[in-house]
C-alpha cells in the first residue's frame, strides 16, 4: 500500500451538502469546522478495502493518542455511498471499528456533492439478475 501525505497550501471550502450521520442527526459541512478530520469513502458491505482502510485509521488514531491530547484527535468520518444498504447498518458498522467514528450517508445527489468536494469518486454498477451490484470508490483518506 502506498502512503502519500499532501498538505494543501490553504484549507479548501467544502460545497454545501446535507447528509445524515449514523445517529440520524444532520451532517453538513458545518460538522467539519473547528477540528481536524479524517474522511474516507466506502460502503458497509465492502469485503476488503473499506475494513482495511478503517482498521488502519484505528491504528493511526491509537498511535496519535500517545502524542496528542484527546481533544485534539481528528474526527473520523466514513462516507457510505451505498445508502440503501448502508443506512440500516451504519451505526453498528462504524462502532465495530471505533464508537467515536461517524458514519454518514444520504441521497446520491447529496453524497456526490461531498465526494466531489473531497476529490473522491464512487460508482454504483448495474444490478445483476440476482439483484446484486458492484460499488466502486476511491480509497483515500482525506
Amino acid at each position: 500500500a502506498e502512503i502519500r501525505v499532501v498538505e494543501p497550501d490553504k484549507p479548501e471550502t467544502l460545497p454545501a451538502f446535507a447528509l445524515s450521520d449514523h445517529k440520524g442527526q444532520p451532517f453538513t459541512a458545518e460538522r467539519y469546522k473547528g477540528h481536524w478530520s479524517l474522511t474516507t469513502i466506502g460502503f458497509t458491505s465492502c469485503p476488503d478495502v473499506c475494513p482495511f482502510v478503517l482498521s488502519n485509521i484505528v491504528e493511526v488514531i491509537s498511535q496519535m493518542t500517545l502524542r496528542v491530547h484527546p481533544d485534539k484527535l481528528p474526527q473520523v468520518v466514513f462516507v457510505g455511498v451505498d445508502p440503501g444498504r448502508d443506512a440500516p447498518v451504519m451505526a453498528d458498522y462504524v462502532a465495530h471499528f471505533d464508537p467515536k467514528f461517524i458514519g454518514v450517508t444520504g441521497s446520491h445527489e447529496e453524497l456526490a456533492k461531498l465526494v466531489k468536494g473531497i476529490d473522491g469518486f464512487y460508482r454504483i454498477g448495474k444490478a445483476k439478475k440476482d439483484g446484486d451490484y458492484e460499488v466502486q470508490h476511491s480509497a483515500s483518506v482525506i
